[in-house]
């Protein structure tokens, strides 16, 4: 049980490191002049750099029960929520480069999560 659920601090980690990338294009997307303080004072921006706090303090607690070469891995599965996420929301293409390049990231992460990780 302890094992599933400290899962749950790299999944987290994914999930953040997601959205701060989404955030940071809905930004880019909303700034019509690119200065300083165009840029630091953009709400998009914000919610990114929030993201990204959060995102460090759950990947710290990751790798605090699991080994790096482990729990990294995993953070390819932004692949697929930007990627889904830039089709849905940014109207971005999805190509059979993109589809096959997600393949093979799951077939990399399937081997590389054989082996479970130690929990500490």
């Amino acid at each position: 049980m302890q094992y599933r659920f400290s899962f749950v601090f790299i999944l987290l980690s994914v999930l953040f490191q997601s959205l701060s990338g989404i955030f940071g294009k809905y930004a880019a997307s909303n700034i019509e002049e690119v200065t300083i303080f165009a840029i630091i004072t953009n709400f998009f921006y914000l919610l990114a750099l929030i993201c990204l706090f959060f995102q460090a303090l759950v990947w710290q607690q990751a790798l605090h029960r699991y080994p790096l070469s482990f729990a990294y891995p995993f953070m390819s599965l932004m692949n697929f929520i930007v990627l889904f996420a830039s089709a849905l929301l940014f109207h971005e293409g999805i190509t059979p480069f993109n589809i096959a390049g997600l393949i093979l990231i799951s077939l990399g992460i399937t081997l590389l999560s054989r082996h479970k990780g130690e929990c500490v």
